[in-house]
């Protein structure tokens, strides 16, 4: 760019963003600034190197040399992330930013180079250059959820690499059931953790990890869906649990799921759900292959490696047996196992929007 056009940017730019830009030094024949960032369409970091060189300065010391760092190719005053001028005798400056960037933002950057004798140049503006996430949950993190046959199972995340001088991420896991906080750990550096005492088998669970840097800065993401932990062994008891999600529908499951229990040594099964006039709306079982006898076993699981905590012959899509959608409200599961008390377990239907 030469001189004339720099100013008639410098100018342009003064009078769009309402900078303080309404007089620039002039720009001595052969003055260049350049500014060199990471390789690759991603930055590799939340905290990028660049590598300034000034050109055409001659013996011209000190320098002053001012980075900038924006979310907007404007450089407007709200988009700045980084702002630094400091002074050098160098004429090749490595520049090292130590405030983390927008996680997934993405930014430009341009630097400034003014030598004693007021004469000045800019270089071209870099960007845009895509920020990579400050967090990612990597397992178990399947947006139709995870089984374990392990009451521990391990927890994997990673962050976006940081400079040294910015210091070290720290991170806190919560695992969750129903909104309520089973166990939490705070404190880690690692981002694998194993839970640290044995969760309850046939539950669903939830987790989140904050990460968090030393200037306070954090950020926290829960997992897509819910995770399971499955006992192998028979059981001895005949339940209903509670459905999930509730209410319904969620932002991740169409349709509610039901998880029960058949204790030894089996039985004939009946499973309605009802409005609160006690009408049938729809029938969960006999299912539509008509069965009735269950043995032994848990039921309403998603199979192992399935990928889904859920067995769709026993969900509920808030549809009557007739087809069509039901009002929005509280309706009520009836669960029978051969001529035992019913089981009642409430729920409330969101609507379709």
């Amino acid at each position: 760019m030469t001189a004339v056009a720099r100013r008639r940017w410098w100018v342009a730019a003064a009078a769009c963003c309402g900078a303080a830009l309404t007089t620039l030094p002039r720009t001595l024949p052969g003055q260049t600034v350049i500014v060199e960032g990471p390789a690759g369409a991603v930055l590799p970091t939340l905290t990028p190197s660049l590598l300034v060189r000034a050109l055409g300065f001659a013996n011209v010391r000190p320098l002053r040399v001012r980075v900038q760092i924006a979310t907007s190719v404007d450089f407007g005053t709200a988009s700045i992330a980084v702002d630094t001028t400091f002074s050098t005798s160098d004429t090749t400056i490595t520049v090292q930013i130590t405030r983390a960037l927008p996680s997934e933002g993405t930014v430009y950057w341009r630097a400034s180079v003014q030598g004693t004798s007021g004469a000045a140049a800019e270089s071209p503006i870099t960007g845009p250059r895509p920020v990579p996430a400050w967090l990612t949950l990597v397992t178990p993190n399947s947006p139709t959820g995870d089984i374990f046959d392990i009451r521990r199972p391990l927890f994997v995340w990673k962050s976006a690499r940081i400079a040294a001088a910015t210091g070290a991420w720290k991170y806190t896991l919560e695992i969750t059931n129903g909104g309520r906080t089973e166990q939490a750990t705070a404190g880690l550096s690692d981002t694998t953790f194993r839970a640290a005492t044995n969760l309850q088998a046939n539950t669903s669970y939830r987790w989140s990890v904050r990460a968090t840097l030393p200037s306070g800065e954090s950020v926290r993401l829960a997992s897509l869906a819910s995770f399971l932990i499955v006992d192998p062994p028979l059981p001895t008891t005949t339940i209903l649990y509670q459905n999930f999600p509730n209410p319904f529908p969620s932002a991740t499951a169409f349709s509610t799921c039901f998880w029960f229990d058949v204790g030894e040594p089996g039985g004939t099964v009946s499973f309605d759900v009802l409005d609160l006039r006690g009408n049938v709306v729809r029938t969960i079982v006999p299912t539509l292959d008509g069965v009735t006898q269950f043995a032994a076993g848990r039921y309403g699981r998603g199979a192992p490696g399935a990928g889904s905590n859920c067995d769709n012959r026993f969900v509920w899509d808030g549809t009557a047996s007739d087809g069509r959608t039901v009002a929005p409200g509280v309706y009520v599961a009836r669960f029978r196992v051969g001529k035992g008390s019913p089981t009642f377990r409430r729920m409330l239907f969101k609507g379709r929007g």
